[in-house]
């Protein structure tokens, strides 16, 4: 049985008089993978750098497992900041120092062909953010933030760096919370999905539930009010509604049919009906 690896509570932050987050409390479990989507100023970033100690919450707190010490959590963004000056060789040996590593594995790096006296500046996006993982990967972190860094990748690259992913969940049992705009690569990744909005969460469901909690239905005509649409798209001849959240017996009374809804659209949902409820 998987065991809790990160317990927020009522975590509030603010950044001047605006709330980013709103007493937050939510449990990750050892070794989950779970994908945080939701609207331009959600609070997603702000949650990730609270998690990887970039930034203090105003209130609340963010318990971790005894084996999750600072080392262990390892904190990759599409920011993606390092020394630009140093080669990689000179990468490689400051993060081994300051991770206390012994052994480095280069073999993504060979697998790129890349050569260790390349200045880290010369690496294009996708190239270096293999780097980084490859480093990250060197810490054997019990957790891994990623923030929007997969769609800055080129489309062979990206499946190098899934792949390593990958890996790294299945070798180190590693607990893997990102953020991403690019959903259509990740629906093999997350085996949870989170949608935040206004600093709180507003969706939290598994994987492997979305089809039987999220529905979509075509209609030419108003669906019954006891139907939870959340998002609804209009055409000139019919309209399509995201309904959520589904129960079986909606499709016995109201005699639609139900069709599911892939990962791309349930997100592109929630953020539409967000922005939809600022317009009213």
């Amino acid at each position: 049985m998987s065991k809790t690896i990160i317990n927020i509570k009522n975590l509030d932050l603010k950044f001047g008089k605006k709330k980013v987050l709103d007493k937050v409390n939510i449990q990750f479990m050892e070794g989950e993978t779970i994908l945080i989507a939701g609207n331009n100023g959600a609070g997603k970033s702000s949650l990730l750098r609270c998690l990887g100690g970039v930034l203090l919450a105003d209130s609340g707190k963010i318990e971790y497992a005894e084996s999750v010490t600072p080392k262990k959590i390892a904190f990759l963004s599409d920011k993606m900041s390092f020394f630009q000056d140093y080669t990689l060789k000179q990468g490689i040996a400051f993060h081994c120092r300051a991770f206390d590593i012994e052994k480095f594995d280069d073999s993504m790096l060979k697998e790129l062909n890349l050569d260790q006296d390349m200045k880290i500046k010369e690496l294009s996006n996708g190239e270096r953010a293999l780097f980084q993982l490859s480093l990250l990967m060197s810490q054997k972190p019990a957790v891994l933030l990623l923030d929007e860094i997969i769609h800055t990748i080129d489309p062979y690259l990206r499946e190098m760096f899934l792949d390593g992913l990958i890996d790294m969940i299945d070798e180190f049992k590693t607990t893997v919370i990102m953020i991403n705009h690019t959903f259509s690569d990740m629906g093999r990744i997350p085996e949870r999905v989170l949608i935040m909005e206004d600093g709180k969460f507003i969706f939290d469901e598994m994987s492997s539930n979305l089809p039987n909690r999220i529905k979509k239905v075509y209609t030419d005509d108003k669906l019954d009010a006891k139907i939870p649409v959340i998002y609804e798209k209009r055409s000139p001849i019919s309209r399509e509604c995201i309904i959520y959240p589904y129960e079986e017996k909606m499709a016995k009374e109201s005699g639609y049919e139900f069709h599911n809804v892939e990962l791309t659209d349930i997100v592109k949902s929630f953020i539409g009906g967000y922005y939809a409820k600022k317009r009213i």
